[in-house]
Parts: structure tokens; sequence; C-alpha cells
């Protein structure tokens, strides 16, 4: 079959893209190069946007996309808790990253989801915390766990407006240790609002972690669901013969 001008045009284009970091030229530039109208040429540009090649910002430039999946080995990295950080921070810096945490904690009333995780009635107060997790600038997931009453209520360490950096984690420090846990994945395609937060290409999919927690009694003690764009990411699990 014969190429469209449209086709070839993003052939091209992608062909020739410059090392990950540079500018692409204008559109106008594009234009004169490749001899195509301004269509042609904002068609082919969405499309390599689609393929999560390139990203452009309001007032910038396209620039080519630095495609680094992080790795998340889901098996070990709650054992990584120190002093000097949290888990998955820890696990980032060990890969030569940046990580940072913007963290929320509030009380809210348990939609039925949360309440049926955690085996607690609809509508419980508990506490929620909420964070937009960066790597090196750029966001990298969004985190929400959930905790029952009985773990959080008189524990003033949960309450403390910033991640702590404790050994073995908050729930151990708290006398609530997790024995066991129970974890599902899945995929499905962004809403416009965690598109945006995570400032994720048209067209990327995003992976949504949730991870329940068990304390020796086989009591769940928190529930977290992590959601993140799938090209940002490598998940893996370790599991006995």
């Amino acid at each position: 079959m014969t190429e469209t001008k449209q086709e070839q045009t993003r052939r091209l284009l992608r062909d020739r893209l410059p090392k990950p970091g540079a500018a692409l030229p204008s559109e106008s530039e594009l234009m004169a190069e490749y001899d195509v109208s301004r269509n042609t040429i904002r068609a082919a540009l969405a499309a390599l946007e689609a393929e999560g090649l390139i990203t452009s910002s309001q007032g910038s430039r396209r620039i080519v996309r630095e495609l680094n999946r992080w790795q998340w080995s889901m098996s070990e990295w709650e054992r990584a808790h120190s002093n000097d950080g949290d888990a998955w921070a820890n696990t980032i810096r060990a890969q030569g990253g940046e990580p940072a945490n913007d963290l929320q904690i509030v009380t809210i009333a348990a939609p039925d989801d949360v309440a049926e995780a955690l085996g607690i009635e609809p509508g419980t107060a508990i506490q929620a915390r909420h964070r937009l997790r960066s790597v090196n600038g750029e966001p990298h997931q969004l985190s929400d766990s959930y905790f029952p009453p009985f773990v959080t209520d008189g524990n003033e360490l949960f309450w403390r407006p910033t991640d702590l950096g404790v050994q073995g984690g908050l729930l151990a420090a708290t006398g609530h240790p997790q024995a066991r846990w129970h974890d599902t994945l899945t995929a499905r395609m962004p809403s416009a609002e965690e598109a945006q937060r995570l400032r994720m290409g048209p067209g990327t999919p995003m992976l949504v972690h949730t991870r329940t927690g068990y304390d020796a009694e086989d009591r769940v003690v928190r529930f977290m669901v992590t959601r993140m764009a799938a090209d940002r990411v490598e998940i893996s699990y370790d599991l006995d013969a």
C-alpha cells in the first residue's frame, strides 16, 4: 500500500528523532523541511505524542521523551523502609533517581470499596494518606493508603504531617506489622484528571496496583491503591517454587 503524506511524514519524523531530552524544531521549520502543510505536521506530531515518544507543554517546544522505567520489586520494596526514608524513596535512590513525596493526611468517611477491603462499615471515619510521588521532578505515582481505626487511633506517628523514615515502616513501628499481603494489578486508561496530574501522554495506559496488608491475626491493617503511567515503571515479583 502507498503511504499517505501524513503517514510518510510521521515515519520520517519518528526515524529522525533527536536524542532524548532534545527539543524538536518548530512546526514552521518542520513544514519547510518536509514540504508539507501545518495540518500534516500537527497530525504527525500528535501521533508521535500518542505513542509516548515526544511530549509538549503549553508555550514550549515539543521534547523527545526520556523513557526511563523505574524498577519496582513488589516482593521486596516494603522491606526497604529505614530511618533514612520510606521503602519507595529508598528503592528509587538505589537506582540513581531523586524521589519526592507530596503527602496529604486526611480523615474521610470510608467509601464502599475501601470499607469492603478494610472489613469495616461504609462511612466509618478512617485515615487516608494521599501521595503524589515524583522522580527527578516528573510525576510518577498517585498512591492512596487507607487504615482502619484500630491502627491509627491513639498513634501519634500516623498523624505527623510528613513522611517518616522509620525502620521497618510505619505499621511495624506502631505495633501493627504486616504478616502478609494480597496484591492485584490491572490496567486501564486514565481519567482526564489522572492524566493531567501525572503528565501522561495521549494514549498512554495506566497501571493500578492494590495491596491489602494483614497482621498476624489476619486482620486488615492497610489498603493501598497506586496508580502509575505504564511507560514509567517495571513491576516484578519473586515467587517461591
